[in-house]
């Protein structure tokens, strides 16, 4: 069998957790398995201001003695057309270099990822595998960052559109983007349903790890709400601040723990606007590496995703990350499955938006999982994450989906999309 060679398209930079946390946990087991079929060369945009450390260096030698290729691509800083247009031609000579040594595929995650991509196997006759399709110009549109009338929108839905009826597989999330693709556009690329992967190891809980970041953090008596996370632009700003104030109100013992790229400033000027009491809260840093301590440290997770009508096809990374450490979650109604999950499998509450009687009207449901025992509450939630978000359940469809992407007959393969 002739080697398959798999160029690997991301529009972040390689360490970006929404890489790591998710399909490179693919891409490394494949590279641990004495029998992968696949070389792969990675294309990445990288940022002079979050240069590599030593212990990421190490793991990229690591990559390259198990055979795979890496061209770091430098990251033009800002949203300007000009700006996107030079990533772009700088991503189609490093993608037309690989294509002259012989690969034929193209794998990328994400919308502008794939619309990149797109127009790369358009070009250059590569088979597209476009990884956690989703809607993202409908997402700025729902969230106030574009108008449909913008330059913006207009280019990003049209290379959306075209990128998903070329594409030779598809894999998104949810029941929703399944629909539309196969029903509602009719694509011909084969899909396949793969919600955003949880470690399921790494997230594991660790009692020992939670009495020492609850001692260190001064909050062993409380019941800790845990948002690890942006605010504004496609999240909750002053709503996810109001939204903890109603809680609070009607249970003093809440503390909201709060990991975030955010200055502390920042948040600090956010929840005052809510009139949040510093010593209900703390803000902490974390890099990925480290991340799961403060899930252990926690009760109950936080998804602060306002409702519209896109919303129903995200897929959160961190609703298999908080199930798989045993938390349970507070969501939006129409948000992914996550809302489905969140009432039919009890792992969480639901409300419309973070208003004050949507907000005030789940506490009761909270209080109950907050007071259930907290051993079987975890043990729960974990069994619903790893049958949900689970590594092991997801990784033979990505299997499957690789097999069909370098599986040249059109109508040879038929795809796992359940």
């Amino acid at each position: 069998m002739s080697e398959k060679k798999i160029i690997i398209y991301f529009y972040n930079r390689l360490f970006d957790p929404v890489i790591q946390s998710n399909f490179w946990l693919y891409i490394q087991e494949l590279l641990d398995d004495p029998q992968n079929p696949y070389s792969f060369h990675v294309v990445t945009y990288e940022d002079n201001e979050a240069p590599l450390t030593p212990a990421q260096q190490d793991l990229v030698r690591r990559w390259k003695a198990q055979g795979v290729g890496w061209t770091a691509l430098e990251w033009h800083r800002g949203a300007s057309l000009s700006k996107k247009l030079q990533d772009l031609l700088a991503g189609f000579l490093a993608v037309l270099k690989l294509r002259m040594q012989g690969y034929r595929y193209i794998t990328s995650l994400n919308s502008v990822a794939g619309a990149f991509a797109y127009l790369y196997s358009l070009v250059l006759g590569l088979r597209l595998y476009m990884y956690q399709y989703e809607p993202h110009s409908e997402y700025a549109i729902d969230n106030g960052i574009w108008a449909k009338e913008s330059r913006q929108f207009k280019i990003t839905n049209f290379l959306e559109r075209k990128s998903a009826h070329f594409a030779s597989v598809i894999s998104s999330g949810t029941r929703f983007m399944e629909q539309r693709l196969t029903k509602d556009w009719k694509v011909s690329g084969k899909f396949f349903k793969i919600p955003s992967v949880a470690n399921s190891d790494k997230f594991k809980f660790d009692p020992l790890v939670r009495e020492e970041m609850r001692k260190s953090l001064g909050i062993e008596d409380r019941w800790v709400l845990l948002y690890p996370g942006k605010f504004g632009d496609l999240y909750y700003k002053e709503e996810f601040a109001y939204m903890f104030r109603w809680l609070l109100d009607l249970e003093p013992k809440l503390f909201l723990l709060i990991v975030t790229p955010h200055t502390d400033e920042e948040v600090h000027n956010l929840l005052a606007v809510a009139n949040i009491p510093r010593d209900a809260y703390c803000v902490c840093h974390s890099g990925y590496d480290e991340i799961q301590r403060y899930y252990f440290a926690a009760d109950f997770g936080i998804i602060s995703v306002p409702p519209g009508p896109s919303k129903k096809f995200i897929s959160n990374i961190k609703v298999g990350e908080y199930l798989c450490a045993g938390l349970p979650y507070l969501v939006t109604r129409g948000v992914s499955e996550d809302y489905i999950y969140a009432e039919e499998q009890n792992v969480g509450v639901v409300v419309d938006d973070f208003v004050e009687d949507e907000v005030v009207g789940v506490w009761p449901k909270m209080k109950e999982l907050l007071t259930q025992d907290p051993e079987a509450r975890r043990a729960h939630c974990r069994q619903v994450g790893l049958e949900y978000r689970g590594f092991e359940n997801l990784y033979p469809r990505v299997k499957a989906a690789f097999a069909a992407l370098v599986d040249e007959a059109p109508n040879s393969f038929r795809g796992v999309s359940k």
